[in-house]
């Protein structure tokens, strides 16, 4: 009696498991089989850290997927001293501090005591290295001209207290 109950439920589990994925909107892009083994990507994994040890004291490592997708995440756990008083920015800058990419408002960060809790945002727009763009390969000259070269780190995460800088810590690919 306890084996028939068994198999009677387990196969109404399966069943039941068959007949969500075919009614899920969605399973008309997979009918075809081929479909699934496709490759849909177009960038090298990438993992970079910034870690900070100075002034401000913290880490945030950006992890980029095959889809050009980049994970931020990390915490400042020392050196935001009153951040009710004090406006906090965070700035992805090249060697030159141009400008690459504002994560201020992407990581939204809610602050503690001197630091901020851990934050994790996903970004389609920040690009390590999928192209000639990526903030890892940026590279500016003397003459303040943005050139790009393979395999430089040319990256800076940058802390700003008030419009000025605060903290710096180079992004530094694993």
């Amino acid at each position: 009696m306890n084996s028939k109950f068994i198999s009677f439920a387990l196969s109404i589990f399966i069943l039941s498991i068959i007949l969500s994925v075919a009614a899920h909107p969605d399973i008309h892009k997979y009918r075809d089989s081929s479909e699934l083994f496709k490759r849909h990507d177009t960038c090298p994994c990438t993992v970079a850290t910034s870690t900070f040890n100075d002034t401000v004291i913290g880490e945030v490592v950006f992890a980029q997927d095959t889809c050009g997708k980049t994970l931020v995440t990390g915490l400042f756990s020392d050196g935001l001293v009153d951040p009710e008083k004090n406006c906090y920015t965070y700035l992805v800058v090249d060697k030159c501090g141009n400008l690459l990419y504002d994560l201020t408002k992407a990581i939204s960060p809610k602050y503690r005591e001197n630091g901020t809790f851990p934050f994790s945002v996903r970004l389609d727009d920040l690009n390590l290295n999928c192209n000639e763009d990526g903030v890892l390969l940026a590279y500016c000259d003397p003459h303040n001209n943005t050139h790009y070269r393979k395999r430089d780190t040319g990256a800076n995460l940058a802390v700003q207290q008030n419009g000025q800088g605060y903290a710096s810590a180079p992004l530094t690919g694993v």
